[in-house]
């Protein structure tokens, strides 16, 4: 996603800010992620090392200046774009954070240009999709209807993102299990990528949502951490 204006924008004039309810039972909400969760966050992501070991970017320990960073760039993201792209799983429209989704758009140049719908010609918009829940949590089926009701009546409808994917270990079946419950297919069942944090290539295997049946001639295959 490239800025196309030097305008600013606040969080009052922001989009896709939430609070979305996304179930009254069990009660689920969804809204921007703030500073305020940063103490939650910091205590959910110690109880073990489930979301260390699941993700390619979340770290262990997981410190203070580590969401500091985080959530702080999703703050960036809003004030140069306009675009809420981080949101808190809550079980209350002001309650603590229990989990965590994230959208991050593509960003295309010379050597990654961007894709063109292969019937309009118009330039397409794809994101990747990420997610976390608490293990507190876990079993109430929290984060499938967190991931559907963005997916689909966020990302695809209020952004008009294109095409979103969102990228599993092999082995992950919790997290693979949420990609398909929330409708999305399997597009590539084995791929090599690097993880930075660990220094290491791991297998993955990426599931995919396209708004438009004709774009999904569009395969990703590049992909690293």
């Amino acid at each position: 996603m490239t800025a196309t204006t030097t305008q600013t924008f606040t969080r009052e004039s922001a989009i896709c800010m939430g609070p979305y309810t996304v179930s009254m039972d069990p009660a689920l909400y969804l809204s921007a992620v703030e500073f305020s969760d940063i103490p939650e966050m910091v205590r959910i992501l110690n109880i073990n090392q489930d979301v260390f070991n699941g993700s390619a970017i979340f770290q262990y320990p997981y410190l203070e200046s580590h969401a500091q960073e985080r959530i702080q760039r999703a703050h960036d993201h809003i004030t140069t774009h306009g675009i809420n792209t981080h949101w808190a799983m809550r079980t209350s429209p002001t309650g603590p954070l229990i989990g965590w989704a994230h959208l991050h758009f593509e960003h295309y140049n010379e050597e990654h240009p961007q894709p063109v719908h292969p019937v309009t010609g118009e330039p397409l918009l794809e994101a990747e999709f990420g997610y976390w829940l608490s293990p507190e949590h876990t079993r109430k089926g929290f984060a499938a209807k967190a991931a559907t009701y963005l997916l689909h009546e966020v990302i695809h409808k209020e952004m008009n993102c294109d095409i979103v994917r969102a990228v599993s270990y092999v082995e992950n079946k919790a997290s693979r299990t949420v990609a398909e419950r929330a409708g999305m297919t399997l597009e590539l069942e084995s791929v090599s990528l690097f993880v930075s944090k660990l220094g290491v290539y791991r297998t993955a295997c990426c599931y995919v949502s396209h708004k438009d049946e004709a774009t999904k001639r569009i395969v990703k295959t590049n992909y690293g951490y």
